[in-house]
C-alpha cells in the first residue's frame, strides 16, 4: 500500500480552495490538478508500505499531548525543479503548534521503523504538478486571498491508490488530539 499522513480540510475550505485550483487550470497551459476532494496538508509521505500496525502506533504516539491549533490558507506559490512547477497555497496560522506535530510525527515514525524525513518542512496545500504558467500568471494567481481558517483537531493514516486513472486517497486511520 501507498501511504502518507496528512490533515485533512474541512470542505468549506477545499470548495474556496477549488475555486483557486479551477482559477489556475484556466490561466495554465497544462498540468495535473488535484481533485477537490484530495486536497489535504501532507505531514509525511511514507510510501509503499503493508506495516499499519506501526503506521497507526506512530499516529496516535505523534497526538498524545497535542492541542487543537488554528491554519488557514495563505497564498499561493510553487516549487521550482528545472521547468516544472508544483502550485501550491502556503498554509498561515500556528506554525509553531504544527512544527510541534510534524516532529513528534516524525519520531513517533522513527520508532515504529519508519524512514524520517530531514527536509525542511514547508507547509502547503498542492494544486498541481507539472502546472506550466508564466510569470504574470504566477503574480495574478498570487493576488489570491482567502477567508476560511480551521482548527486542526487530528491527523489521517490514508492509502493513495489509482482507480480508473484517477487518485483515490482512502483514509485508514484518524486520530483525534
Amino acid at each position: 500500500m501507498r501511504l502518507f499522513i496528512a490533515i485533512e480540510l474541512p470542505k468549506t475550505m477545499r470548495s474556496e480552495l477549488s475555486a483557486a485550483l479551477r482559477e489556475l487550470r484556466s490561466r495554465s497551459s497544462g498540468g495535473r490538478f488535484v481533485p477537490e476532494e484530495n486536497l489535504h496538508i501532507t505531514l509525511h509521505f511514507i510510501g509503499e508500505s503493508n506495516d499499519l500496525v506501526g503506521a497507526v502506533n506512530a499516529v496516535k504516539a505523534a497526538c498524545r499531548g497535542i492541542r487543537p491549533f488554528e491554519l488557514y490558507p495563505e497564498k499561493y506559490g510553487f516549487f521550482e525543479k528545472g521547468d516544472r512547477k508544483t502550485s501550491f497555497i502556503s498554509v498561515g496560522g500556528k506554525l509553531d503548534e504544527l512544527s510541534v506535530l510534524r516532529e513528534v510525527l516524525e519520531s513517533a515514525l522513527a520508532d515504529n521503523g519508519f524512514s524520517r524525513d530531514y527536509h525542511r518542512f514547508v507547509p502547503h496545500i498542492t494544486l498541481g504538478r507539472n502546472v506550466e504558467h508564466d510569470e504574470l500568471v504566477g503574480m495574478e494567481m498570487e493576488k489570491l486571498s482567502f477567508k476560511t481558517r480551521m482548527t486542526v483537531s487530528g491527523i489521517t493514516l490514508f492509502e493513495s491508490r489509482r482507480e480508473n486513472g484517477k487518485m483515490i486517497y482512502n483514509p485508514l486511520h484518524r486520530e483525534k488530539f
